[in-house]
């Protein structure tokens, strides 16, 4: 300990040595006692702790309580007790820093300092954060990390190559000055390369990538001419390019080029984009670069992609149909030259969302508007559709259009697309009108006949009776039955009307589901016999409905299941509680399939099934569409069941109650 004494200098006392720490770059600290409650701590050190200056006056675990089992506070009191300076590099720690635990590396050194008896007053800590250069550290040691490094600079040097020959001339000086360390980059480059030397194209390097494409092994072209070791270019350009970029310095880009290479013994066709680069030392050209890079799959690809573009435009063409596409995020909204023309606009000129909407007529603007938003929803089926009108230029009538569409997700699961097509179907509403005027008008026509016939028949059935003539009374009540349901049948051809005016009424009772079953049996096996009619034994409940239009839902299935399947086949009707407060009618069949796209089309107004297999069946497809009206205004639901080559189910589900 030196004890020469030094000039005294009444300024320079404790608390400017303090300060001094204080002002120190690295962290430090300063710890008393067995227990080591610290003194002194600078900024430094607080940060490396991930603590305040509350820690100063505490003890060492009072104030960092997570180094409790970690071998610090033991190495500090063998420092206090032994004198001996530790120090240490590289060491974990855990601290807990912003509230959460992490671990870092430090260089720490716990020196004593010894007072005149020769016992430890003090121990100055001082620490350094090397988390990041040991990270560093172990970085540059992985092998992984390091290649990817050079991949990417490989790639940089790439791009740089096509870019201009001034830097490619540059990159392959430094190529030239790292010669091996180039050629670990080309080993592990994703894309073909080669380097060729000399006036004979010697092939002196050609990476895996290459060499899979050419269809070769290395020992079977490295140190051989190009043009020896690949004669199946003969007949080929590619070494007449070779020829001329080596002569004249030029280099040749070509795109898509189609190209016979070797394979299995054979040739095979590819399409490659190829580089062929000259490598000019000292102002001449000693070699060529070869970059190449097969597309074969991705032009392919491309060509059934564009043809399926093509294929679908003729579709939209001979459909005319106009096709959308809206981006909620950005509200962009645009659509094809159809669309377009729609709204008074040509190709050429952009598509405004505003424009679309103000187009919309005013009545069912709101509506469509809430439809869009509907499809958008989190939560929604993303489906959309829609019919409304519009308002053409130059066009006195508005026209009727059908819109149909689909949202599509990006991947955090958000609307990023509704994508469509729109049809006009005014003349398909006006074809429609003319329907529903006819079948009324004649509805209204055999109303007045039936009426009486029923009379007529209902006097027969008196004398029957009077007469006690049992065999006539059947004959007859089967007669009534009939007149009851082609009433039915008139009836529901008005009630389409009555659906268009909201008039279709209701009328709930309370149906013994067991004696409803039974009087349709009865009378489906006396009219049908085409066919094996099985009805399976239903349910003893009361269900809470409209027992006439019930009964026609059930009739009018069991009639679709007669006309679309083969003579001979069973047909069966059965019943099943879906869930304790729901009851399923079941209808099944042996026949033609349905498709699944026209699953939900089916239950549209007049839409028939196109099947080459069904052939002309008479009917107006009202059939299904009033079922389903029925059935909803029931609060219940009506879907088909068909595939796998056991015939066609539709199921109805109602609610048991009211």
């Amino acid at each position: 300990m030196n004890t020469e004494e030094r000039p005294h200098d009444n300024n320079f006392n404790d608390e400017l040595i303090f300060q001094a720490l204080q002002s120190s770059p690295e962290p430090t600290a300063i710890y008393s006692g067995e227990d080591m409650v610290i003194r002194f701590a600078n900024d430094g050190m607080l940060a490396l702790w991930g603590k305040d200056i509350s820690a100063i006056g505490k003890t060492l675990l009072a104030a960092i309580p997570e180094l409790e089992g970690q071998p610090f506070l033991p190495l500090l009191q063998q420092v206090w007790h032994s004198g001996v300076t530790y120090s240490v590099t590289d060491a974990p720690a855990q601290l807990i820093k912003n509230g959460m635990p992490t671990i870092g590396y430090f260089d720490y050194e716990y020196k004593a300092l010894i007072g005149s008896d020769k016992k430890t007053y003090c121990i100055l800590n001082t620490a350094k954060d090397v988390t990041a250069r040991r990270a560093y550290l172990e970085r540059i040691q992985q092998k992984e990390e390091k290649e990817q490094a050079l991949i990417e600079e490989m790639a940089t040097t790439m791009e740089e190559l096509t870019s201009t020959n001034e830097n490619l001339n540059s990159s392959l000086k430094l190529l030239e000055e790292s010669r091996e360390h180039v050629r670990t980059i080309i080993e592990q480059a994703p894309v073909g390369i080669a380097v060729l030397q000399g006036p004979d194209h010697i092939i002196e390097i050609a990476n895996p990538a290459i060499l899979n494409i050419w269809g070769r092994k290395g020992e079977e072209v490295i140190g051989e001419p190009h043009h020896t070791a690949r004669p199946e270019l003969k007949g080929q350009p590619v070494n007449a390019w070779l020829n001329n970029v080596f002569l004249t310095g030029q280099p040749k880009i070509n795109k898509e080029f189609l190209v016979k290479l070797r394979h299995n013994g054979g040739l095979r066709e590819a399409i490659v984009n190829s580089i062929y680069q000259p490598i000019i030392t000292m102002g001449t050209v000693t070699g060529v670069l070869v970059i190449l890079e097969e597309i074969t799959q991705q032009v392919l690809d491309r060509r059934r992609s564009e043809k399926d573009q093509q294929m679908l435009a003729l579709a939209l063409d001979a459909g005319e149909l106009a096709t959308f596409y809206y981006e909620p995020a950005s509200n962009l909204f645009s659509g094809n030259p159809l669309l377009k023309s729609w709204f008074g606009l040509t190709a050429d000129e952009n598509l405004d969302l505003s424009l679309a909407l103000n187009s919309i007529h005013d009545d069912d603007r709101e509506k469509v508007t809430a439809a869009i938003s509907e499809s958008l929803r989190d939560g929604s089926d993303g489906h959309y559709f829609i019919e409304y009108r519009i308002k053409i230029p130059q066009e006195t009538n508005d026209r009727m259009v059908q819109a149909r569409g689909r949202v599509f997700y990006n991947s955090d699961g958000k609307a990023a697309s509704l994508n469509g097509t729109l049809r006009d179907i005014t003349e398909q509403k006006k074809d429609e009108q003319r329907k529903d005027d006819f079948m009324a008008m004649v509805s209204h026509e055999l109303k007045t006949p039936l009426t009486s016939l029923n009379a007529y028949l209902q006097v027969l059935q008196r004398q029957a009776s009077l007469a006690e003539n049992t065999a006539q009374q059947s004959i007859l009540e089967r007669s009534v039955r009939q007149v009851r349901n082609m009433n039915s049948m008139i009836n529901g051809f008005l009630n389409i009307s009555r659906l268009d005016s909201g008039r279709m009424l209701i009328e709930k009772s309370a149906i013994d589901l067991k004696k409803l079953f039974a009087e349709l049996e009865e009378e489906m096996l006396s009219t049908i016999h085409t066919h094996i009619i099985e009805f399976e034994p239903a349910e003893a409940l009361t269900l809470i409905a409209d027992r006439e239009k019930i009964s026609q839902v059930i009739q009018n299935l069991i009639g679709n299941a007669v006309k679309y399947s083969p003579m001979g086949s069973k047909i069966t009707i059965a019943s099943r509680k879906s869930v304790p407060d729901k009851i399923q009618f079941l209808v099944s069949d042996e026949g033609i399939e349905i498709a699944t796209e026209d699953h939900e089309k089916i239950f549209e107004r007049y839409h028939r099934v196109q099947n080459p297999q069904i052939g002309s069946i008479a009917g107006f497809g009202i059939g299904l569409y009033l079922c389903r009206e029925i059935i909803e205004l029931h609060q219940g639901q009506i879907s088909v069941e068909s595939g796998n080559g056991k015939g066609t189910t539709f199921v109805v589900e109602l609610p048991i109650g009211n």
